[in-house]
């Protein structure tokens, strides 16, 4: 059984992480760990990891998917797609997340996202690029992928800082979002930091993963996605980091 890491490199500040999995390759010939870079890594990233620097686009998202373009990974394996800025507090969780997908489930998340109405042929005024201005979310997908939707639907939510699966059920669902043209770097304006058209991130940082978790609705069925806890950001393995910083809200326990 191989294991396969794809961490996106973006804080590289959380030693509970990357000493973890350090640890991890260093004594498990069947574990590799890849670090997508979306920018310049540090010292410590160089030196103990393979990595690859990208354009800056797609959020994770876009980090994952370039992930997967460069590596060769064998159908079989398992993947854990990972933000750099979780907290990890019991690495069992990749023998719960085995067990999950031995059960049957086809995606593992970490905590419980919000279920929510999505319709794929809302358009945005203001796109990512000009080329998307007045286009609809399905514009954003590619090509190969659009066959997946097809109407406005209820979706199971597994957020993007931590997601479990088969190879496989990647390739099964095109992989992630969104398509190569509109992998845009944020702008910054004033030091802070946006997409065109508005305040910040979240536009499209809440897109992207909404087209991947569509796909993994229409696909699989949302029975078949579950989450190691129920609360928000936070299960008894590992604590979701927003943007490096705990959530005053929800707090780790």
């Amino acid at each position: 059984m191989k294991i396969q890491f794809i961490v996106t490199g973006w804080h590289m500040n959380q030693p509970s992480l990357i000493d973890g999995l350090y640890e991890l390759k260093s004594t498990n010939e069947d574990i590799n760990v890849f670090w997508s870079c979306h920018k310049e890594p540090t010292e410590e990233i160089k030196e103990k990891f393979d990595y690859e620097v990208f354009l800056n686009g797609g959020e994770e998202c876009g980090a994952y998917d370039q992930a997967i373009n460069f590596l060769n990974i064998e159908k079989d394996t398992i993947c854990f797609f990972m933000h750099d800025d979780l907290i990890i507090k019991d690495w069992n969780f990749i023998y719960e997340c085995i067990n999950r997908l031995n059960q049957g489930f086809k995606v593992v998340g970490n905590c419980r996202d919000y279920t929510s109405e999505f319709n794929p042929f809302e358009t945005y005024d203001i796109g990512i690029s000009e080329e998307f201005d007045g286009k609809a979310f399905i514009d954003y997908v590619k090509p190969e992928n659009r066959h997946f939707f097809d109407k406005s639907r209820t979706i199971v939510k597994v957020r993007p800082s931590f997601i479990c699966m088969l190879y496989k059920d990647v390739k099964s669902i095109g992989g992630f979002e969104p398509r190569e043209e509109a992998l845009i770097p944020p702008t910054i304006t004033d030091g802070r930091v946006h997409y065109r058209g508005s305040k910040g991130l979240g536009k499209f940082g809440n897109l992207f993963p909404a087209l991947v978790c569509y796909k993994m609705n229409k696909q699989f069925g949302p029975e078949k996605i579950t989450h190691l806890s129920n609360r928000y950001l936070d299960s008894p393995f590992i604590y979701e980091l927003g943007r490096g910083q705990i959530d005053p809200n929800n707090p780790i326990t």
